[in-house]
């Protein structure tokens, strides 16, 4: 069976680091990293997912200012209350929590933070700037991604990556920043014929496409590592991932585990990516 690769850990040492930066920020320049959080709608894993968040910037000193609208906001509210947001000097950082009630339109929603404060890194002008291998802010989940793989020490140089899905949020990110570190990228899809035939090319797997338990062995190469995005509640009400972890693990070299895998340091890059913005902002 394939090794462990733990993202609490991972999590861990970049949160210390964080907590290092909020305390310094405090006290050289008065200044507390404050995140600002909207939520509109109902959606249950989005709840979820805002109070974890707001509980690790508490442990790190972050403050948060939520913005909760459980009855949802309309395209236009949600804009007007992102331009407030955008010149309020005191908030450094913006999230906009996914996914958006029915009718919002997501690219407009998330055009509209100004790329200073675009903590989740899905501006255009931010993700231009990753394409172009100039990147001011990474998206959260793909620099946990590769978070994950350097402290575990994963050689990217020279090896084949398969990315499965190609959001903007993961999948298209993440194989930019596995470009910049010169591994052999190719993108798959729900749309990829004969998938299994491209996955078992990858030296390294990277799975976010949305579908529980979809890759086991057969997509997976003998002595891969397997990086699983996907978090999928069930209808019994456990998380799973979009790769079938029993399955996988025993072809695999190392794999990842959901939950207690990407999602962990998908939270603690949020909060550093929160402090670097403050940074910015006030020129330190």
């Amino acid at each position: 069976m394939g090794s462990l690769l733990d993202g609490k850990v991972v999590a861990a040492r970049i949160q210390q680091g964080v907590a290092a930066d909020v305390e310094s920020l405090q006290r050289a320049r008065g200044v507390t990293p404050t995140l600002a959080v909207v939520l509109s709608g109902e959606d249950p894993g989005s709840k979820i997912y805002v109070g974890r968040k707001r509980q690790t910037a508490k442990s790190l000193g972050v403050q948060t200012r939520d913005h909760i609208f459980p009855e949802g906001l309309s395209e236009g509210e949600t804009i007007a209350l992102i331009q407030e947001l955008n010149e309020d000097k005191e908030v450094h950082g913006i999230l906009v929590q996914l996914p958006l009630p029915k009718g919002v339109n997501e690219s407009r929603i998330l055009d509209a933070i100004e790329p200073v404060k675009d903590v989740d890194g899905f501006h255009p002008e931010n993700l231009g700037r990753l394409m172009v291998g100039n990147p001011t802010v990474v998206p959260c989940t793909p620099g946990g991604v590769l978070a994950i793989l350097d402290h575990y020490e994963i050689e990217l140089s020279g090896r084949i990556a398969v990315v499965v899905g190609r959001s903007r949020i993961v999948g298209k990110p993440v194989a930019q920043l596995l470009l910049g570190r010169h591994a052999t990228v190719i993108m798959a899809h729900s749309r990829t014929p004969n998938l299994a035939s491209i996955t078992r090319l990858a030296d390294v797997l990277v799975v976010a496409i949305g579908r529980p338990r979809l890759i086991g062995a057969r997509y997976v190469k003998s002595g891969a590592v397997v990086i699983d995005v996907g978090i999928n509640r069930l209808p019994d009400g456990t998380l799973t991932g979009d790769v079938d972890f029993l399955d996988a693990a025993g072809v695999s070299a190392a794999i990842t585990p959901v939950p207690g895998g990407v999602g962990p340091t998908t939270v603690a890059m949020l909060m550093r990516n929160t402090v670097r913005a403050c940074q910015q902002q006030i020129g330190d």
